[in-house]
């Protein structure tokens, strides 16, 4: 595939969030969030994502960077910092997890405070996971995702299942 700087790709799909203890493979939350992804094409095949999650998710957007071959690999990651407080605070996409989650976060998908996406665009659909591993050995009121606490480490997959728009 041949990408031009300044093409403009329309997706709409499903931002799939799946939590699974690693012990005993108990799955402890598997939901999805409707969501529209502007992808854009910058300079030496970088991409820019803008990312829109509705229904259960409420209605946030935020920004992601990264890569497009033109075999169709595809790497992202959300902006570093994903907001800033008005007391210049910076506030990175793993302080809301761990707020959510009230866990400590590690892996693979970790990375300088944000998830590293790993996937792949086929002309028509574009899937991306990350992946990486959370510890909640406490109980936390703020998790509104599954029960807490935990017994042993949670495996985590965040999956963006897209579908070009024409």
């Amino acid at each position: 595939m041949i990408f031009t700087p300044g093409d403009v790709l329309n997706f709409t799909g499903e931002t799939l969030y799946k939590y699974e203890q690693t012990i005993g493979h108990i799955v402890l939350a598997d939901q999805f969030c409707p969501c529209k992804v502007i992808l854009t094409i910058l300079e030496n095949q970088k991409i820019k994502l803008f990312i829109t999650e509705s229904g259960i998710c409420g209605g946030r957007s935020f920004n992601a960077y990264g890569q497009i071959t033109p075999s169709g690999s595809v790497t992202f990651e959300y902006e570093i910092p994903i907001m800033t407080l008005p007391d210049g605070t910076w506030i990175y996409i793993t302080d809301i997890i761990k707020g959510h989650l009230g866990a400590t976060l590690s892996g693979p998908g970790i990375n300088k405070g944000t998830l590293e996406f790993f996937g792949k665009f086929d002309g028509s659909t574009l899937v991306a996971t990350s992946q990486f591993n959370a510890k909640c050995e406490v109980e936390w009121a703020a998790n509104n995702i599954f029960t807490t606490p935990v017994k042993g480490p949670i495996k985590c997959s965040w999956t963006y299942d897209l579908a070009l728009v024409n």
